[in-house]
């Protein structure tokens, strides 16, 4: 039936009042959700390396909750041999989900009017005015469709049913609008791979389809980055105003620190997204300047190490003890660290260890007129869950991903080391990786000509303090691992201690010339231990630091008794650099 003139379905719709899309304007507009449209968009980018039926599937479910809608589907065009043009639901939801496969011909529709008009239509109990849904056993009180767009036409419609009182407006149809943009962006994804397969044995034409369809998706994913980063910038600006908010609440804050971690992993997968497409234009470039290797890997470790905390790693960072000077993108150079660093952290079981060791000659031996950039090696090992030689080749595939790996919760998309290689090239570097097996760890190892002399070389370690042999004594384990990272990257040779006895068993091999000791450890506290070592020969000339929460009893010489000097929790790094430079 012709889709114009005075007896064509759009017509007898408007003309029987059930074409009701000029409501959508008038009613009251929702506020948007953005916090629930984020999570849909983020489970639809995991849902991309599935079918494209299950894809469908998603985009259905995710129309049906964001809409509130009691049933969504997704109809299709397809043609029969004689190329009639007819529609099918390929995927329902909710109670319309047992018509699944429902076959209704083109213009005798919602979907036939809505492509014919080329728009997003509202209809009011399109049951009576369609005899293809008589199927449909509950009433339908409204019907939003929105078509699929396609090249030459319509691949057919995305549409939300109402059985009760609910009604859609504006809001509804700009989210239905964005899911039928992605609807289109999948299936074209997914026809493209099946043309490619088909044509297989066309090499060259099969390569060419398959480009096409790579292309495609990047430029989906890259959409979708885009997408996420708008609704995640009002969530991340709520969870800071209520930390701050709830400051008086151990609970609220714990629940707050949960989502402010699952915060940071979205906006690295996102920055992952764009880093890969930038990588895939060439458009990834690295602004080259003086830095020390020291704040780098400071900065690196910063990042990855509340999740190490969390999964109760040891973190163990080893650095040389003199201050190297890099000639890099420092920003670029603390996303490789801590990229890399991240997927050991990931891929490790809780309780498993996690090193990095750099090695480099000293910028200072460099002879003032020699240009040549010195390599840097940074390796970084783990005993996680590792690779299996048949994969090594292809862990720095965009999007790879071993099987052992997608089964965790944290798996991400497999773009990490991606765009790891990427930066590492633009520094005219060279990474590799090797595990001997699954259930053996992994190491990485990144090799990079960026040491060079430089200004930097002359000074000492961060905050100018010659290295020293540093003795941490603190029963709060979190606080002196925290403390220890910081001085080991500063270059001081550091070791720890939890209480009185055990700070007693470490000086009999180990002599410090600065001990930090905390004052308020239970058992023997820090005034005790204190006394105990300055009765110990070997500790003569070794420079006591007392650590407190509140500003303690002082003697003349402006010190608690038996202490050089103190510092107040948690001390700030200009504090504890010059209580150690004293």
């Amino acid at each position: 039936m012709a889709m114009s003139g005075p007896s064509s379905p759009v017509n007898r719709v408007r003309t029987a009042g059930a074409l009701i899309t000029a409501q959508l304007d008038v009613r009251a507009r929702r506020s948007p959700d953005y916090a629930a449209e984020n999570e849909a968009l983020h489970a639809l980018a995991q849902a991309l390396t599935t079918s494209h039926l299950a894809m469908l599937q998603k985009l259905v479910d995710a129309a049906l909750t964001l809409c509130g809608a009691g049933s969504a589907g997704i109809t299709l065009r397809v043609r029969g041999a004689g190329q009639e043009s007819s529609f099918r639901w390929i995927a329902v939801a909710g109670r319309c989900a047992a018509v699944k496969g429902h076959l209704v011909a083109t213009d005798e529709s919602p979907a036939g009017v809505a492509i014919a008009l080329n728009s997003p239509q509202l209809f009011a109990f399109p049951k009576r005015y369609f005899d293809c849904l008589a199927r449909i056993v509950p009433e339908v009180t409204e019907e939003l469709v929105v078509p699929v767009p396609g090249t030459p036409e319509a691949l057919g419609v995305l549409w939300v049913m109402s059985h009760d009182s609910h009604r859609f407006d504006s809001e509804h149809r700009r989210i239905l609008t964005s899911l039928a943009n992605f609807t289109c962006a999948a299936l074209t994804i997914a026809r493209s791979k099946a043309d490619a397969e088909a044509r297989a044995v066309e090499a060259e034409t099969a390569r060419n389809a398959l480009s096409k369809a790579e292309s495609a998706r990047d430029k989906f994913i890259a959409a979708l980055g885009h997408e996420l980063r708008g609704p995640l910038a009002p969530i991340d600006s709520a969870l800071q105003a209520a930390e701050k908010l709830a400051s008086g609440s151990p609970a609220v804050l714990s629940a707050l620190a949960l989502a402010n971690r699952q915060m940071q992993q979205l906006k690295r997968i996102i920055s992952d997204l764009l880093d890969a497409e930038r990588c895939r234009h060439g458009k990834l470039s690295v602004r080259l300047a003086s830095a020390l290797l020291g704040d780098i890997v400071k900065d690196a470790v910063g990042e990855v190490n509340e999740v190490a905390l969390h999964h109760r790693h040891q973190l163990r960072v080893m650095l040389p003890p003199y201050p190297v000077t890099v000639l890099a993108d420092a920003g670029r150079l603390t996303q490789v660290v801590s990229n890399v660093l991240m997927n050991a952290v990931k891929y490790t079981p809780p309780g498993g260890e996690v090193t990095l060791e750099a090695n480099a000659p000293d910028p200072g031996t460099i002879p003032e007129d020699d240009a040549t950039p010195r390599d840097l090696v940074i390796r970084i090992r783990d005993n996680g869950i590792g690779i299996s030689r048949e994969l090594l080749p292809h862990v720095f595939d965009i999007f790879f991903q071993a099987d052992s790996a997608r089964m965790r919760a944290e798996g991400g998309l497999g773009l990490g080391l991606s765009v790891v290689k990427s930066l590492v090239h633009a520094h005219r570097g060279d990474v590799s990786v090797w595990s001997d097996g699954e259930g053996k760890g992994t190491e990485v190892t990144l090799r990079l000509p960026v040491v060079h002399r430089s200004p930097f070389a002359r000074f000492a370690p961060t905050h100018r303090i010659p290295p020293a042999r540093i003795l941490l004594v603190d029963d709060n384990a979190d606080a002196t691992e925290a403390l220890a990272m910081l001085l080991t990257l500063d270059g001081h040779n550091v070791r720890q201690a939890h209480d009185g006895p055990e700070a007693l068993a470490v000086v009999e091999s180990f002599t410090p010339d600065i001990a930090l000791i905390d004052v308020n450890m239970p058992g023997m506290d820090g005034y005790q231990l204190a006394a105990r070592l300055r009765q110990l020969a070997r500790c003569a000339s070794t420079r006591l630091v007392a650590l407190t929460g509140h500003r303690p009893v002082t003697g003349a010489h402006g010190a608690p008794a038996g202490f050089d000097c103190y510092l107040l929790k948690p001390a700030s790094p200009d504090d504890l650099a010059e209580a150690l430079r004293q």
